[in-house]
């Protein structure tokens, strides 16, 4: 069995295991019933964070401990046709012209063949290493709990190797910060007028993605493009009423389907139709080259009862347009890296209450909590309700570490050509980490992944056997 196809088992026993955020039990049971098996120590602490130590091979006794590190819970994205369950269903893994996806799901590359490519290093009998502490976190994915609730006495390593990158051929040696903001708007029903129209709106298609890593590519918002909806709504219906609003998911994911509802009088009806289609041939216009597939369906019928009124709909509309979503500023220091973003990620209503999840990035501190006051102020201009968390630090780059010069060495020694080495708008949890362990050298790189956090994830087979290659040099060389 080669390295490659050693991992990839590994990964598809990780995809036979639900292992959504905040719901790790079972995978965390996973990873330490299998380190077990293999006669390792393993550690699995109260925040479900799991370490597993493994014993030098000979002649490594004397060489530093290396730490293998990478994240058990996965984004959970599906089709809006797919019937999956991630409570329950395995992912359904298919590999096809060199590519590895799911089935209308995402994958759980991000970090699943992370954490695969650790244990694969640890089970091959022919691989040599110094002693290796594999960290598996757990809720990496919305709000990196266990990084931030380890403590710098679990490990004895002081080289990390971050298994969360997505780029085969790039060394990331720094990240953005981030905070999470949770907003909430109060709402306000009445009844409808007799004769009532509802108007049905679906915005699809769109591709979505990874917040960090593709917000910059400008695709398209379906939060974004529904308010544009709305907006023009109530330019044509003085009466509108919102009845129910759903759209988007994780915070780190941009969104990319939304539904929504609202009432009209009867007579505004074909008027709403007709602007609706319009925009929908609008939006294909504009975003054909980022996001081809974006459909706007819309049908009416009857309503009756209560909705909530033509004001809340107004500060809902108002409150979503001035949200901020997309890159705020670009690096000053790095050509094309984003330096401030924010994505409005998600939108519901529950209990007469408009629910808004929304994530921040930035590499500057001052910058970060800026982004973050002014949606707090945009909440307050509508008499609604923000709170924030304190968020996770950034990485700060360390060009001149021993790890890194050794890794740009291996690489180019094994392939011909040097790495990029660059610094990443994605958070990741060295910074967190690094802040618990002064002193902790640090270097992130995986197998290529395209389109994390959405159904439209794929691997590059080729790249996780590149990766276990140069893990297998790099090891071999602190000997």
């Amino acid at each position: 069995m080669t390295l490659s196809e050693r991992i990839l088992d590994i990964f598809k026993g990780m995809a036979q295991v639900p292992r959504q955020s905040k719901h790790e039990d079972k995978i965390a049971t996973w990873l330490v019933a299998r380190a077990q098996k293999d006669g390792f120590d393993v550690e699995r602490d109260s925040a479900n964070n799991v370490i597993i130590r493994v014993p030098a091979t000979a002649g490594y006794e004397k060489a530093p401990i290396i730490v293998l590190q990478g994240h058990m819970d996965m984004v959970c994205e599906k089709t809006p046709t797919s019937k999956h369950n991630f409570d329950t269903d395995p992912i359904e893994v298919i590999i096809e012209d060199g590519w590895m996806h799911a089935n209308e799901t995402s994958l759980g590359a991000d970090d699943g063949l992370g954490v695969a490519t650790a244990l694969a290093m640890a089970e091959d009998p022919d691989v040599e290493h110094p002693a290796l502490e594999i960290l598996v976190t757990s809720d990496e994915e919305t709000g990196m709990t266990g990084a931030n609730a380890l403590k710098a006495e679990q490990l004895k390593g002081r080289i990390l190797l971050n298994l969360d990158s997505e780029d085969e051929g790039i060394f990331t040696v720094g990240c953005a910060g981030g905070r999470e903001t949770r907003s909430t708007l109060k709402l306000t029903k009445a009844p409808l007028v007799a004769g009532s129209r509802a108007i049905h709106v679906h915005v699809t298609g769109l591709l979505g993605g990874h917040s960090g890593c593709e917000i910059h590519l400008g695709r398209a918002s379906a939060i974004k493009l529904s308010t544009r909806i709305l907006t023009n709504i109530l330019a044509i219906s003085a009466d509108a009423r919102l009845v129910d609003i759903k759209a988007g998911s994780a915070h780190n994911a941009i969104p990319r389907d939304s539904k929504f509802t609202v009432a009209v009088p009867a007579a505004d009806t074909d008027k709403v139709l007709a602007m609706i289609k319009d925009l929908a041939a609008m939006f294909a216009s504009e975003y054909a080259k980022t996001d081809s597939g974006v459909t706007v369906s819309a049908s009416a019928e009857d309503i009756a009862g209560s909705a909530y009124d033509n004001a809340s709909l107004r500060k809902v509309a108002d409150l979503l347009y001035c949200f901020p979503h997309g890159i705020a500023a670009m690096s000053q220091d790095i050509a094309g890296l984003p330096e401030t973003s924010a994505n409005l990620a998600s939108v519901k209503i529950a209990d007469d209450t408009l629910h808004i999840l929304s994530s921040q990035r930035s590499s500057v501190a001052s910058k970060l909590n800026a982004i973050t006051s002014r949606i707090e102020a945009c909440l307050r201009l509508a008499g609604g309700e923000a709170i924030s968390n304190e968020g996770y630090p950034s990485w700060q780059p360390d060009m001149d570490s021993d790890v890194l010069k050794r890794c740009v060495a291996l690489y180019t020694k094994r392939f011909g050509h040097a790495p990029k080495v660059d610094i990443i708008h994605a958070g990741l949890e060295c910074g967190i980490i690094g802040s618990k362990i002064p002193g902790m050298q640090m270097v992130s790189f995986g197998p290529t992944v395209v389109s994390p956090h959405s159904p439209q994830e794929r691997a590059e087979v080729a790249t996780i056997q590149m990766v276990a290659d140069f893990l297998v040099d790099l090891l071999k060389s602190y000997k």
